[in-house]
């Protein structure tokens, strides 16, 4: 008597997942019908229109946010700017501080080449307002300020304020002194430095840039 070949069916079954109700902001919902739809950059949906794929990153990024990886620099710089309010610190600048010569950090201004790198083009191409508004980006970015406000005058002047929480006057002058140092050399303008303890005023004139 031969042998009776016996076909198992393979069962493959979903993961089980828990169904949540619950009711969200007008706000979050409009953004999640907005990531529900969005597209890389072959045109394909990232998240198969399926709002449930939305939350599900989401929440993935807050974990990360939250429980960072050790080697995951990033998500512990974020962490660390927002939650212990540190500032990013240039290695040429912190040689300056430590070294006991701050003025030196003045003398190797080093605001050049962040502008360049974040504008990706050199800082003799860029107009003055640019440039302005370069900074500000970056210094927020580097948390040195938490607002930075940029307000145009009439013929190449400009007024820029910085507020930060510091309470030193002397934080402002420093960088009064620091952002002079740069459009000076780089865009020959002439500048008022106000300095108060959570703030500073930088009034700019160039009657040669846009």
């Amino acid at each position: 008597m031969g042998k009776k070949k016996i076909n198992k069916d393979l069962k493959i079954t979903e993961e089980k997942k828990p169904s949540i109700h619950t009711t969200i902001s007008k706000k979050t919902y409009d953004l999640l019908v907005k990531y529900q739809k969005f597209k890389d950059k072959d045109g394909n949906f990232i998240f198969k229109r399926q709002k449930s794929k939305v939350i599900e990153k989401a929440i993935e990024l807050l974990d990360n946010f939250y429980n960072p990886d050790k080697d995951n620099l990033q998500s512990i710089w974020n962490r660390a700017r927002f939650e212990l309010n540190m500032v990013l610190v240039g290695k040429r600048t912190l040689l300056s501080y430590i070294s006991g010569d701050y003025q030196k950090a003045l003398r190797e201004n080093i605001a050049k080449d962040i502008i360049e790198w974040y504008k990706g083009k050199n800082i003799k191409d860029m107009s003055l307002i640019e440039i302005l508004k370069s900074i500000k980006d970056i210094w927020l970015a580097a948390n040195y300020f938490y607002k930075v406000d940029v307000e145009i005058g009439n013929k190449g002047s400009y007024q820029i304020t910085f507020y930060h929480d510091f309470h030193s006057e002397r934080y402002s002058y420093y960088w009064g002194d620091y952002f002079t140092t740069l459009l000076q050399e780089e865009k020959n303008c002439d500048i008022e430095i106000f300095g108060r303890t959570e703030s500073l005023i930088l009034r700019v004139s160039s009657f040669n840039q846009q």
